[in-house]
């Protein structure tokens, strides 16, 4: 009899719940013995344990652009409502398994020594987005997102009322973003930035970068 097969997500879901009850004993051999699979059906699919884990966080960005798919009027949305329907959709998504993203967003995603598939399609998402309502802007997309990854943090930490401090950061933040992408002057302080990025004369810092936005939101709040 010929092996059941199992898909990404189905093995990714079994993965998650075997890590939530002891992540010591976590291992895709264990996930293959849970899921009467041969290991190397789980191999063909992710090399090592930690890939399996961050396909959660890929996977939650696949249903984000499902349901964005399923908006019938989001190409009229605004740049701002794209990015809040983006941001807090993952909000929603991660709330379902917050243990889990608790546990691992930092060390798989946020703080990870490689750039994560995840990270790659918020990037590719944001300059997509960017590009269609102000031409090119790819420079900001790297900051936007880690940016973007600090705010997930501060979720995970958040112990007010329904997560109220960080639903009023997020709507601030993404009002202040739009209205600075949307001016006119934005569009020359990218040609410079790149510029200056091109000769090697600046590289940003999210940390100097946090504490200038924090002075902006105070000044314009």
């Amino acid at each position: 009899m010929s092996a059941k097969k199992m898909t990404k997500k189905q093995i990714c879901d079994a993965a998650v719940g075997m890590y939530l009850d002891n992540p010591s004993r976590f291992s895709l051999s264990a996930v293959a013995n849970q899921l009467e699979i041969p290991r190397s059906q789980i191999y063909q699919n992710f090399p090592t344990k930690n890939a399996v884990l961050r396909f959660f966080y890929q996977d939650c960005f696949e249903q984000y652009l499902k349901q964005t798919d399923e908006l019938e009027d989001y190409q009229d949305f605004s740049l701002e409502e794209k990015l809040s329907h983006m941001v807090y959709t993952h909000f929603e998504l991660f709330q379902r398994e917050k243990e889990f993203v608790e546990d691992t967003f930092k060390d798989l995603i946020a703080k990870a020594s490689a750039k994560s598939k995840f990270q790659q399609m918020l990037e590719d998402r944001i300059d997509l987005l960017l590009s269609q309502s102000h031409g090119d802007a790819s420079l900001l997309s790297q900051f936007i997102v880690k940016e973007l990854f600090y705010l997930f943090r501060f979720w995970l930490q958040d112990e007010s009322d329904e997560a109220e401090q960080t639903m009023e950061l997020t709507d601030k933040l993404i009002s202040f973003a739009s209205e600075v992408l949307g001016s006119q002057i934005f569009s020359k302080g990218i040609d410079l930035g790149r510029t200056l990025w091109d000769q090697d004369l600046i590289r940003f810092k999210p940390q100097g970068l946090n504490i200038l936005a924090r002075a902006l939101m105070q000044r314009y709040s």
